[in-house]
């Protein structure tokens, strides 16, 4: 049965860390990471800071091959990078151990990682390969996918599984809408793309965590 993992590291673990040095108010979150041939083409959103200035730091960035700017928000852009294959680092570790990178939220305190494994032993050997590489990582919660928790049921985040909920209770999913994702996200105080990315993945790990996709 798949498990889910979720782990944390120094800001500064992982190599988008260094960003935020120049900019501690912004938010990244890696929407993609597909693996080929010992790297990875990760997609990720820098939030809360103009692109322009977000691309100047990228350009310091020693762990990156490579960038294309996808989108342009204004304040917030959707990246897609080319890592460095020679440096190793915590991305290495998850290409080795064939872990599943299943999200990544980044501030200037720390990163927070969701993996899905196929067995526990991935996870095993994943914390292994941090601790033979001096990445200081921190556990948080474990469990196989449709196991009930009070928190992480399903798959789910306890951010995922707010906005599903609140999504549901305020008749989002009725025909037609009774609300929008405009009035949910201000419900709780975020930006509208923030909340479209939570409601998105948490209805994604949602079906994958109660129905047979396989």
């Amino acid at each position: 049965m798949s498990t889910i993992a979720t782990f944390t590291v120094p800001a500064d673990a992982f190599p988008l860390g260094h960003i935020f040095d120049s900019f501690p108010e912004i938010t990244i979150e890696i929407e993609q990471v597909v693996p080929t041939n010992k790297a990875i083409l990760p997609y990720f959103w820098v939030r809360e800071e103009p692109v322009e200035n977000v691309q100047k730091a990228l350009e310091a960035q020693g762990a990156l091959k490579s960038y294309t700017l996808v989108d342009d928000l204004g304040d917030q852009g959707l990246f897609r990078a080319e890592w460095d294959a020679d440096v190793e680092g915590i991305l290495t570790g998850i290409i080795d151990t064939e872990l599943t990178l299943v999200s990544a939220t980044g501030t200037e305190d720390e990163w927070k990682f969701e993996f899905r494994a196929e067995d526990t032993n991935q996870i095993a050997e994943f914390q292994e390969y941090c601790a033979d590489h001096d990445i200081e990582i921190t556990l948080g919660h474990i469990h196989s996918i449709g196991a009930r928790t009070d928190e992480g049921a399903h798959g789910l985040t306890s951010e995922q599984r707010e906005a599903v909920l609140l999504a549901y209770r305020n008749g989002y999913y009725e025909t037609p809408p009774e609300t929008n994702l405009g009035e949910l996200a201000e419900e709780l105080g975020i930006a509208n793309q923030s909340f479209s990315d939570r409601l998105r993945r948490g209805t994604r790990n949602l079906i994958e965590g109660t129905l047979d996709v396989t």
